[in-house]
């Protein structure tokens, strides 16, 4: 007699299902790609040209994000010319920007780059992105104040992901490399578009002379500072000249004023020899004298032009720093909020000239500007980063001699005093700066940086 136990051994056993699920799980992952492979084939097929374009821009974009520091180059490069990308599409710079951010979140998920402690510069920074949220919350500007905190949101990032990524695997020295040949680059294509008579002032990739000088100020002291490092230092040497020779035919007497008290400084400090800044004035003045000799109809046109409407510009200038000041006096903790010197500084002042053919919606003054609009407090943060900034690059070359510090030093001076005459919180040199200070005085320390995917306190 057999037990039920015993029938229930001899029992034959269920099929089991897994794997058939096996099977359809392993017809999904090859059915799939060869579904997609032939709808791109055909696609590829009909239109090959948009396909090739639309497949290397995502290549690009995926390189860029996966690649944080590739992403970093590819922004501070591209600012140089943000006129023309401008002109391919409005949204390129933002694009690029928002990709940035993006590779820092994706190598942050990783762990931390560096075992350093925060940054002054960006405790300032921190408080001045206080100083510009309470002043929208008071004064809101609507899409104008809107459109201001954008970009200053913007450039809030670039600074704390270039500040991270420099105390990381990103090195200074090649940030700074990558700047002075785009600054170069754009150098010679300005000099080209005013050699072809199509603009009295050198301008091109930034379209505003007195905003591509400010450009292409911050990479003199850079080039030179390169020039000292490196084993192809008559490179650096070539573009420090073709950038210099630019900014003199940008006409912008800030940035002039702002490259004259750069030499002062790096002469007083001795951080430029001066036999070197003799052999550079004297390569310059043969080369603005062959300018005037090979193209004398252009040079006398653009100091024409120049000449005729600078006393109406000073006069603007004047008028425009006197709404500054008041604007700032109605409002002084926390100004009238983001955008406003824009839409109302024509109220505080009627002695602007009837005749301007060109939007006075700047001050000409990065300081004025920020206290009008932000009051005291956010003018006080803002002064305190660049600050801040100063004395970490300083310390740097004081302690170890480094002449990337040296550079970052100089180039906060020159561009401390050219902004007194534009308006240049909007663009990219000043955060550039900060963040090239917050690299070189973590460099010039001893320090142990962490390798990717690992996090602070591991051995």
């Amino acid at each position: 007699m057999v037990t039920s136990a015993q029938g229930r051994a001899t029992a034959p056993p269920l099929r089991s299902a897994a794997p058939r699920d096996r099977r359809t799980r392993t017809a999904w992952t090859v059915l799939l790609p060869l579904a997609c492979a032939s709808a791109i084939g055909v696609v590829a097929g009909l239109a090959p040209i948009p396909v090739l374009v639309v497949t290397l821009a995502a290549a690009a974009v995926c390189g860029i994000v996966l690649e944080l520091e590739w992403a970093a180059l590819v922004v501070v490069s591209a600012s140089v010319f943000e006129d023309y990308l401008v002109r391919t599409d409005p949204r390129a710079v933002k694009v690029l920007g928002v990709l940035l951010v993006l590779a820092w979140i994706v190598r942050r998920c990783s762990g931390r780059l560096h075992r350093e402690q925060r940054s002054p510069v960006l405790v300032a920074a921190l408080v001045f992105v206080v100083a510009l949220l309470v002043s929208t919350l008071v004064h809101n500007n609507g899409d104008t104040g809107t459109a201001v905190v954008v970009r200053y949101a913007g450039f809030l990032a670039v600074l704390l992901v270039l500040s991270d990524v420099l105390r990381g695997r990103l090195a200074p020295e090649r940030l700074a490399r990558v700047y002075v040949a785009a600054c170069t680059a754009a150098a010679v294509c300005g000099l080209l578009t005013y050699a072809l008579a199509e603009d009295p002032r050198v301008g091109g990739p930034i379209a505003d002379p007195n905003d591509f000088a400010f450009f292409l100020l911050a990479a003199v002291p850079l080039a030179f500072a390169l020039r000292r490092r490196g084993r192809h230092g008559w490179v650096w040497s070539v573009a420090a000249v073709v950038v210099v020779l630019a900014v003199i035919g940008t006409l912008s007497r800030g940035a002039l004023l702002g490259l004259v008290a750069m030499g002062v400084f790096a002469l007083a400090t001795r951080m430029v020899r001066l036999r070197a800044a003799v052999d550079l004035a004297v390569v310059l003045v043969a080369l603005v004298a062959l300018t005037a000799a090979f193209f004398p109809s252009l040079v006398e046109t653009s100091l024409h032009q120049k000449g005729h409407v600078a006393d109406q510009n000073v006069s603007e200038r004047l008028a425009l720093w006197r709404e500054a000041s008041q604007m700032t006096l109605e409002r002084p903790l926390l100004g009238m909020g983001p955008g406003a010197f824009s839409l109302d500084h024509g109220a505080f002042s009627p002695e602007l000239p009837d005749d301007v053919n060109h939007p006075l919606d700047v001050a000409h003054n990065t300081w004025l500007e920020i206290s009008s609009e932000l009051g005291l407090f956010g003018l006080t943060a803002f002064v305190a980063m660049l600050s801040v900034a100063f004395a970490q690059a300083w310390s740097g070359w004081r302690r170890a001699r480094d002449p990337m510090s040296a550079a970052v030093s100089a180039a906060l001076v020159g561009a401390a005093v050219a902004a007194t005459f534009v308006t240049e919180q909007y663009y990219l040199p000043l955060w550039l700066l900060c963040a090239l200070a917050v690299g070189v005085g973590s460099r010039s320390a001893p320090c142990v940086h962490l390798a990717p995917g690992t996090t602070a306190g591991e051995d």
